[in-house]
């Protein structure tokens, strides 16, 4: 009875393998490609690496999963997500062994220089570049990588001020990527040079390497380019002064942006020609360009949403399509298991006496042990659930265990809180990781708390940052009015905590907090990890008022001041007679007494122009 069990272990071993191998030479296959891709999409990129990531797990290919790593880690801080940007990197060097290419762990200090430059840490990000640079071997065919790190640390330069290292690390990677004939990084080099020379106040060198940008481009015919060159020049005209030189310029590079059909680079074009015939004192033609610039920066928005769902839509049919196909692989194996029981009984009738009594006594341990399985497996499960509960919204957890996924829904009206410490990186390094832990964890506990109860979703945080939306997943909760109340009960949490903290003679933080409202688009990022995010320009404007807030200040938007209010200010500062609760849309004169709100006129925001902003405070 023994021997007929091993020869059918052996037979199934051997199926295995040879699954393994299949299944581990296309995973290979597909990390070359992502490998040798320039240009990956962020999305695509984060899905399938977690796939990938999976297998090599199963495998126990850890030097091929360190390298997926270090792929997902740059295509999260793409998408913005620099936490998981950091985490990823630092898996690249806890999977690293010595058996592993060495070029897997420069991948991986490529990765993290890339995140805490993201996160303006340019001592981090140049100590990180002086340690991966001293890995590099000129036998190494990765010069995309050596590149990257010598970039890196020379952006860091610049942004500690020392133009001239930053210059010196430019010309550095311009001598390898002229003799390796790379055309990208010939171009970025010389474009960076370029940018420095013109912060030195060098215009003739920053002309000069413009041009020798421009002219590689026109020989490619990279319209794109072209036209990021040319509009180079016509800032360098601009501060000489010479506006109608800068014009002609940026009418060119309109065309050529038009013909590589980028619309960001258009956008920033028109808001050039506007600001130069402005100062020519032109203002129709001004006021022209300017209606430009606001027709394509809907049109860019529109492309972008419309973008953002079509990727959400592939990736949850890749994820369907891939159930499915472990279905077909499960239903196979079952064929298979069959067809060993018909030959198991088949053998049976060989043996006699002992046999049977041996094969009653494997059935009934198998039987036993299937029980504890199962038991296992339903405690898991519970567990499993409670989890999702935990990370996922109660609707968008139904879903998932509903349909196995959840839909990418859009939200024509959400209200997005953003919160940002004041001086953390100088309070980081006064405190110990622990002492620093312990305080963010003090203040995003009771923030958690203030979300709860006024039935806002948390989104996630980031470093020391703090992200909420209301208004979804369910659309009844967490209106603009619960949203500034949950704000205003915020800082007043960090105005206690900030008394208790100076009483006792201890460090403490102060929060800028900023609210917009908008539509944004929501749904489930990742495969192995589940995290809910929203998406949208909603999300950027609501940073953009964090930003440009005060310490201690709750600071909106005219948009979330109208969700609000329903009408313009009184003189007094307070709502107007037709106050509105954006929760039913139906005025309400209660709210008149709760809020007094403080007009900042039109504000400067980064990215976004001037913006009309409002402090909000209790009303007295």
């Amino acid at each position: 009875m023994v021997f007929v069990v091993i020869l059918l272990s052996g037979s199934v071993r051997a199926q295995v393998i040879a699954v393994n191998e299949a299944a581990r030479q296309a995973a290979m296959n597909q990390l070359d490609s992502l490998r040798s891709t320039l240009t990956r999409e962020p999305i695509t990129t984060v899905h399938l690496t977690a796939q990938l990531i999976l297998l090599f797990d199963d495998l126990g290919e850890n030097c091929a999963m360190a390298e997926a790593y270090g792929i997902r880690s740059t295509s999260f801080d793409e998408l913005g997500q620099h936490d998981s940007a950091i985490y990823c990197a630092h898996r690249v060097f806890e999977l690293y062994e010595a058996a592993c290419d060495s070029t897997v762990l420069l991948r991986g200090y490529v990765s993290l220089s890339r995140a805490y430059r993201s996160l303006g840490d340019w001592h981090a990000v140049d100590s990180i570049c002086v340690e991966g640079f001293s890995m590099w071997r000129m036998s190494m065919a990765t010069p995309a990588l050596r590149n990257a790190l010598l970039t890196n640390r020379a952006i860091a330069a610049a942004n500690l001020g020392k133009l001239d290292k930053a210059v010196m690390l430019f010309r550095q990677i311009l001598g390898f990527a002229l003799i390796e004939k790379s055309e990208q990084d010939v171009d970025d080099a010389l474009s960076n040079l370029g940018v420095l020379k013109g912060m030195n106040g060098d215009l003739d060198s920053s002309d000069h390497y413009f041009r020798r940008a421009l002219d590689r481009a026109i020989a490619e015919k990279r319209f794109g380019r072209i036209a990021a060159r040319l509009q180079n020049l016509a800032f360098n005209e601009e501060q000489r002064g010479r506006h109608q030189r800068a014009i002609e310029l940026l009418d060119s590079a309109l065309f050529s942006a038009r013909e590589g059909g980028d619309l960001p680079l258009q956008v920033k074009i028109e808001k050039g020609l506007a600001l130069n015939y402005l100062a020519m004192g032109n203002g129709v033609e001004a006021y022209r360009h300017g209606s430009f610039q606001y027709e394509l920066q809907d049109s860019l928005l529109n492309e972008q949403k419309v973008k953002a769902l079509a990727e959400m839509q592939e990736k949850y049919e890749s994820e369907k399509k891939a159930k499915e196909i472990l279905g077909l692989k499960a239903e196979n194996l079952a064929g298979e298991l069959e067809k060993s029981q018909v030959k198991r009984m088949r053998n049976i009738y060989l043996f006699s006496g002992l046999g049977v009594v041996g094969l009653a006594a494997g059935l009934w341990s198998t039987l036993r042990r299937t029980r504890r399985s199962r038991a296992a497996i339903q405690a898991e499960k519970e567990v499993s659930e409670e989890l999702l509960h935990n990370i996922l919204p109660e609707e968008v957890a139904a879903e998932i265990k509903a349909k196995g996924y959840a839909d990418v829904r859009e939200f024509p009206t959400a209200t997005v809180l953003f919160t940002d410490f004041k001086g953390f990186t100088l309070l980081s390094e006064k405190l110990t990781a622990t002492e620093l832990v312990a305080e963010i964890d003090h203040c995003f506990k009771a923030f958690d708390g203030i979300m709860e109860r006024y039935g806002i979703e948390k989104i996630k945080t980031i470093g020391d940052a703090y992200m909420a939306a209301g208004g979804l997943p369910d659309a009844a909760k967490g209106s603009p009015r619960e949203v500034l109340l949950a704000a205003l009960e915020m800082q007043e949490f960090m105005q206690a905590y900030k008394t208790g903290r100076e009483a006792e003679g201890r460090l403490f933080f102060e929060m800028r907090l900023g609210i917009h409202t908008g539509p944004v688009i929501a749904g489930i990022v990742g495969v192995k990890k589940y995290a809910y995010d929203i998406w949208g320009d909603t999300v950027n404007t609501a940073s953009r008022m964090e930003s440009s807030g005060e310490v201690g200040q709750v600071n909106i938007s005219e948009a979330t001041y109208r969700a609000v209010v329903g009408s313009q200010l009184s003189d007094d500062g307070r709502m107007g007679p037709r106050a509105a609760d954006s929760s039913d849309g139906q005025p309400s004169t209660d709210n008149r007494q709760l809020f007094t709100f403080t007009p900042r006129g039109k504000v400067q925001a980064k990215g976004k122009g001037e913006m009309e902003m409002f402090f909000v405070r209790r009303s007295a």
